[in-house]
């Protein structure tokens, strides 16, 4: 009765974990939507230039949160197989490249999604464009807890 009883606390405090694993990874920080809102705002996007930006997000978006997924679903893989790594050597490292792999695939796809708004863009527009996508992705590669100044 007692490996009853921790099997079903192991089982719900698991999908706790992965509740919250899950909601840190697919909602987005609010400060991060409105950041980026206030930054397409900046842009002085003409209709025509916003409407051709939301038809390439569209054509980005599902393939990109797709392969999110899948490698969320490969690291909770790995993770399992880590409990027992000695018998699993070779499925981790077959998930280790299959991770690397979409990882490389979604670097393409972020490339080309960069080239598509390039060329709805303005030089002006390009320009800021670059910028703020360049200082975010320095931001987002920044080990937690540094911030400013060396504080």
């Amino acid at each position: 009765m007692g490996s009853v009883t921790q099997g079903m606390g192991a089982g719900k405090s698991m999908r706790y974990l992965l509740s919250l694993l899950f909601f840190l990874l697919f909602v987005p920080p609010l400060l991060a939507q409105d950041s980026y809102h206030d930054f397409e705002r900046g842009l002085q996007l003409s209709s025509e230039q916003r409407m051709k930006m939301e038809e390439i997000k569209g054509k980005y978006m599902n393939e990109w949160q797709s392969s999110r997924r899948e490698i969320i679903q490969k690291k909770l893989e790995l993770q399992e197989l880590n409990r027992n790594s000695s018998q699993n050597l070779e499925k981790i490292e077959k998930l280790h490249n299959e991770i690397m792999g979409i990882k490389m695939t979604r670097e393409d796809i972020y490339t080309q999604y960069r080239g598509d708004v390039s060329r709805v863009l303005n030089n002006e527009q390009k320009e800021k464009y670059n910028n703020f996508c360049n200082s975010e992705r320095r931001r987002m590669m920044r080990p937690p807890g540094i911030r400013g100044h060396g504080r």
